[in-house]
Parts: structure tokens; C-alpha cells; sequence
């Protein structure tokens, strides 16, 4: 019996999170398609699927609105979704390579 309750509970444990993710934002960085810079501090990313995702950035990302630019996304996972955290590189011709961190990522097109 306590075998069954142990096992029970361990799926429950880790069902948990998965449940929580599916109701978040996903955005998988290696399915990114295309993305448009809002403003220093906002990025509309299409996936391949035409899903829309709000990236927010904390703080401004200097070169994010330059035309050329390029972003390269840093998550700690490869399948994982871009999070909170996260970093993105930004390489923008005659600034070259800066850094920034993601405050959140939403659903949709803002």
C-alpha cells in the first residue's frame, strides 16, 4: 500500500509541472521563424507554426532597433521553452555583440 501511495504521489509531483507549462507561452528557441522589434524593450517572435510570442526584456536592449540586426536566442535547455532569465544576444551592425535578459514571454502579438 504505502508503494502505491509513494508512486502515486511521485507522479502527481511530476505531472505538476507539465500541467503548468501547457498554459503558459511556449516559445522553443529552434522554432523561432521570424521576429520584429517592437521597441529597446519589446520582440514579436513568430514560430513555425504562426504562433505569436510577446518577448519582454528587462531593461532596454540597445541595438534591438536597428535594422540588421540579428538575435541569437540562450536558453539553458534545447527543447526547452525561452523563459524568464533567459538571455538574448543581439548583434546590430557598428554596435556589435550585447547581451540581454528576457523578463517574460506571452502569448500573441502585442
Amino acid at each position: 500500500m504505502k508503494r502505491i501511495l509513494v508512486g502515486a504521489l511521485m507522479v502527481v509531483m511530476l505531472a505538476t509541472p507539465v500541467m503548468a507549462a501547457s498554459r503558459d507561452a511556449c516559445l522553443q528557441h529552434n522554432r523561432i521563424w521570424t521576429w520584429r522589434a517592437v521597441d529597446d524593450r519589446t520582440v514579436v517572435v513568430a514560430d513555425r507554426n504562426y504562433h505569436y510570442y510577446t518577448v519582454h526584456m528587462n531593461g532596454g536592449c540597445i541595438g534591438l532597433t536597428n535594422g540588421g540586426a540579428i538575435l541569437v536566442f540562450r536558453t539553458w535547455q534545447n527543447l526547452g521553452c525561452v523563459d524568464r532569465g533567459d538571455i538574448i544576444g543581439v548583434r546590430s551592425p557598428g554596435l556589435g555583440f550585447v547581451t540581454c535578459s528576457i523578463e517574460n514571454v506571452q502569448a500573441g502579438s502585442s
